[in-house]
This record gives structure tokens, sequence and C-alpha cells, in this order.
């Protein structure tokens, strides 16, 4: 059912409009609207350079102010921006054109409030005349200035008709203040609500950012994972080869007669220590961001994650075109987080992993034979899944019942080509 607002009011019978509420919610809005009038005048004149900022106040204000007049709260036409981009707020809310028709508003709320001012005073002022003229008339005869030269004798046998008239224009009171009232919220509506156009921008705007943000978050992932690899494992290979050469000096010293037992105990630990270095630095590579994902693509990633799994893998991996290198970690990372969660939690003895391209998107399963009882809440690991699902616009879903199995889903959107170039140039 359609909420009713003062326009619907307006179209009732003179009777159901005036012995309602609306009259009264009219005249609520136009006092607000002469104090609002009232205080900005001082206001834009003290800080005329910060009228934009006074105009997204104002338009917030006047989002909710018109819901006295049964109009629905509307939203805000600007784009929401997270807590780490506060720093950026004053530069976007000043490019934004919902700032600018906030900021006419404001101008508008200001010229509308004195008029509400004025047309209250009047209203006040009549009905003063009217009690004024009413109580002298009843209380003997008296003669009255209205004004300029006009004068009145009222006394106990004419003073009655003040009643009559003062009820008609009570009631032309009503119907003015509604129409004034209306008209106002009406148009400050259509200065402080969204547009559609920009609702449709800020959505693209924030999908562009956040697979922008992905994008540089992998990009950044590889970057690491490269210099690591061409690093510190290197200088690590390095060392191993001049360990290798001191012990082939080690064997021409023993050959000669030279006892070289403790020197010979020391290198070897030290061999041993630089081969679980390198073995350590291998897995954090390949746990950042696994080279084999990057040359070779998701099939050939999961392949080689099966070799190593402490979990026995069963992979259906539908043929498909490669996905944008943010889906592909997307789906990489899903399937480890499967195998850590079935490792630490469960006897599972076989994961199986199914990925297929389902219309535009990249579809990943993994289910355990696990006990199940597996809980979102529990941890960062899964909802970290969520989360990067969310970011890239796709879903995410977890089925674990008591006694299992544990079924891990999640769709991937795949970009549109030109999306993702967007999203290269914004790197």
């Amino acid at each position: 059912m359609r909420t009713a607002t003062v326009w619907h009011a307006l179209m009732r019978s003179p009777l159901r409009f005036l012995f309602g509420r609306w009259p009264w919610r009219t005249l609520l809005y136009l006092l607000t609207s002469a104090v609002i009038g009232f205080l900005l005048l001082p206001v834009t004149i003290a800080t005329l350079l910060l009228l934009p900022l006074w105009g997204i106040v104002i338009g917030a204000l006047e989002r909710r102010r018109t819901r006295i007049l049964g109009f629905p709260r509307q939203a805000s036409g600007h784009v929401p921006l997270s807590g780490d981009q506060r720093h950026i707020w004053l530069a976007v809310r000043v490019s934004e054109g919902a700032t600018w028709r906030e900021t006419v508003a404001l101008l508008l709320d200001l010229v509308l409030g004195w008029i509400a001012l004025a047309v209250l005073f009047v209203q006040g002022l009549c009905l003063v005349v009217f009690i004024f003229v009413g109580v002298s008339g009843s209380r003997g005869p008296a003669q009255i200035n209205l004004f300029a030269d006009v004068r009145i004798i009222v006394g106990p046998d004419n003073w009655w008709p003040v009643i009559p008239i003062a009820l008609f224009a009570v009631c032309v009171f009503a119907y003015v203040n509604a129409v004034l009232a209306a008209g106002q919220a009406s148009l400050l509506r259509m200065l402080c609500g969204p547009r559609q156009r920009e609702l449709a921008r800020n959505v693209e705007r924030l999908m562009q950012s956040r697979a922008a943000l992905v994008a540089a978050f992998e990009s950044e992932r590889r970057r690491v994972e490269r210099d690591l690899h061409d690093g510190v494992q290197q200088e690590l290979v390095t060392l191993g080869a001049r360990l290798g050469m001191v012990s082939l000096e080690l064997d021409d010293l023993t050959a000669q007669g030279t006892d070289t037992a403790l020197a010979r105990t020391a290198l070897d630990a030290a061999q041993g220590q630089a081969e679980h270095a390198m073995a350590t630095l291998r897995n954090t590579v390949r746990g950042i961001h696994p080279a084999v994902l990057t040359d070779h693509g998701l099939r050939a990633a999961l392949d080689e994650l099966a070799d190593r799994a402490p979990v026995p893998l069963s992979l259906e991996v539908a043929e498909f075109e490669r996905p944008p290198a943010s889906v592909e970690t997307a789906a990489y990372y899903l399937v480890t987080e499967a195998i850590s969660n079935a490792a630490k939690h469960t006897a599972a003895t076989l994961l199986t992993v199914r990925a297929a391209i389902e219309g535009d998107a990249l579809t990943v399963t993994v289910t355990d034979n696990g006990h199940g009882g597996a809980d979102e809440n529990a941890g960062t690991g899964l909802r970290g899944l969520r989360e990067r699902a969310e970011t890239l616009g796709g879903q995410f879903s977890i089925v674990s019942p008591g006694g299992g199995p544990t079924t891990l889903h999640m769709a991937l959107p795949i970009l549109s080509e030109r999306t993702e170039h967007h999203a290269s140039a914004t790197r």
C-alpha cells in the first residue's frame, strides 16, 4: 500500500483534511523551515566559501525532514566512501553533482524559510487581530483602528461575525500552509535525491574500484613472489653451492691427512640449515602466489597442488579458456583453504574439486568426506573467501551439516576484457 503524502491529503474532502493530522504536520514543517531559514542567513554570510559543505548537511537534513509530510526517506546521491578513503572525502564530494544540487537546495531553503516566516507571521497577526476584535467587542462598544484610516466600531451586538470569519481564515491558512509545504518539500526532494544515472555510475565505479583493488593486490603478491624467488632464493642457492665447494676442499684436506672432523660437522649443520631455509622459502613463496598459477593457469596449479597436498585430491576440472588472474587466484585459494581445513579439523581422506565455466562465471566446488560441522564464524579463512568472492562480485557458500560432507562453493563472474583493461589502467 502506497504511503499517503500531503499531496494525497489535499485531494481529500475539506472535512477530512481540516480535521485530520495534515494541517498540524504542514504547520510543523513550515515552522522548521522558518527556523532553518533564520539560522542559515548568518551562517551563509559568515562562511560563504563553505556553502557546498553546508549544502551536504542541508541535503541530509531535508532527505529526513520531508518525512513529516509523509514522503519516504530518500537515499543519498553521494558516492559511499569507506573508512580508509576519508582522506579523499572532500575531493570526491566537491566533484559530485549531488553536492552542488544540495548547495542550490541550501539557497532555496534560505529563501523559502524566510517566506515561511513571513507567511506564519501574517497568519499569527491575523489570528491576534481576530481575538482582539472579539474580546474588545464582547466587553463593550469599542472603536478599533485596523490599518491607516480604516476604523470599525464593535460591541456586544455585532462582534460575533468575527468567529466565522476567523474559522474561514484558519481553513484558508491550513490549505495555504499545505500547498506551500508540499511544494517546498517536493522541490527539495528533487534537488537532494539521487539521480538514476548517478546510482548506476556509483555502482559501476564501486565495481571497478573493487576489481582494481583485487587486481592490484594480486599484482603485489606476484611481485613479492618474484622478488623472493629471484632474490633471496637465488642467494640461498648460491650459499648452497659455496658450501658444496667448501665440502670439496675439506675432502682434499682429509685426503692429505688433515683432521677435518669438527669442520665437517659444522659444515654439515650449515648445509642442513641452508636446505631447510630453502624448503621453507619455497613453501612461503608458493603460499604467497604460486608461480605455476601465473605461468600455466588454474589446472596446472591444481595438479601441482595435488602432488603435495596432505589430503588426496580428485580433480574434475573442465577445459576452458583462462579467466582473469584475480578469478584464478580466488579459485586457487578456495581449494587451498579447503585442504587446510580438511587436514586440520577433519579426518577426511579425499577432497573432490570441480571447476567449470557456467554461463559467465567460473564455478568451483570442493567437497570432502569428513565429519562436517565447519563454521564460517570460527576463523578467518572461510570469511576471507567470502570477502574475496564478494569483492569480485561473486558468491560464496558453505554447506557442512553434522556428519558431513563439507562443500565449499564459489561462483566468480568472468570480467569482460574491457573491465580488465580498466582495472589495469587504474593500477
